[in-house]
């Protein structure tokens, strides 16, 4: 049975879904993250209004957050790779590391009886913490540089970042971004701006993998008029289409800005999803 008036947008609707796509789609491309954490709030809302319920709820507004990050990424890839600010070798082999990872994890952990997102989500909350006191502190000697020169770009570094990505971004739900960035900084050894470069690049093949699991996994549900999957494209679309316009001013403010101003926005960026997943888990 499919749930009622869910492809219904009043012009009220369409405008908080426009804005909130902009500003998911500028938070990502400024800081090398997905947007998720703005986008896949107000899904939720929205479909709750609109009277969905689970079991389709749940994966119809993952789906289709993951479709929204898809594009923003996507849009903020491309006006990286216009600025060089991409580290291909690294984004291809962490996202497609990353990828395989969202796929198993999804597959075999989260679908256990003893699998806890509550434990999951406090234990990454209080990682991203100490991320956040890093960034804030760390200093970046190479400032503003796009040189990838003196990576790290063995296998064991970028296999152990993607892996890490993957596995957080399926089981706790957040992007894979808010890892990517400090381990491409941090491990792989990453000027600031090129990891968020990077870590962009790496979201778009995480998030294709994504929407097309969910899609398939919706094939036959009861999902409402619209969705494809669990994915609902109208709405979706809402979100995704000004996202894909912020996300390359996005990208210009960071290369605009003095590094440092890009560190402290992803320190803040990072703190809010930690406080997120700790009142999640805990409240």
């Amino acid at each position: 049975m499919r749930a009622p008036h869910a492809a219904r947008m009043s012009p009220t609707l369409l405008a908080l879904l426009v804005a909130a796509g902009a500003l998911g789609g500028f938070i990502a491309g400024l800081v090398g993250v997905g947007g998720g954490i703005i986008f896949t709030p107000v899904l939720l809302f929205t479909f709750r209004g609109l009277g969905i319920e689970d079991p389709v709820l749940t994966p119809l507004t993952l789906g289709s957050g993951l479709l929204c990050t898809f594009a923003a990424s996507a849009s903020g890839a491309a006006a990286q790779a216009g600025k060089d600010a991409i580290d291909w070798r690294t984004a291809l082999t962490a996202g497609g590391i990353a990828a395989l990872a969202v796929v198993l994890v999804t597959t075999f952990v989260t679908t256990q009886p003893w699998y806890s997102k509550r434990v999951f989500q406090t234990v990454l909350g209080v990682v991203l913490l100490i991320v956040v006191a890093r960034m804030l502190t760390k200093k970046d000697k190479r400032g503003g540089s796009l040189s990838a020169e003196g990576a790290r770009r063995g296998w064991p570094a970028l296999a152990l970042t993607g892996a890490a990505a993957g596995t957080i971004s399926s089981a706790a739900g957040v992007g894979g971004g808010v890892v990517l960035v400090p381990a491409f900084n941090g491990l792989v050894r990453l000027p600031l701006r090129l990891a968020a470069g990077t870590s962009t690049a790496a979201i778009v093949l995480i998030t294709l993998v994504g929407v097309a699991t969910y899609l398939v996994r919706g094939l036959g549900a009861p999902v409402p008029e619209g969705a494809l999957g669990y994915v609902h494209v109208p709405y979706a679309m809402a979100l995704a289409l000004p996202a894909m316009v912020t996300a390359r001013l996005g990208v210009s403010a960071a290369h605009r800005i003095h590094v440092q101003w890009v560190r402290w926005a992803f320190a803040g960026f990072a703190a809010v999803v930690a406080v997120r997943l700790l009142w999640n888990a805990l409240g």
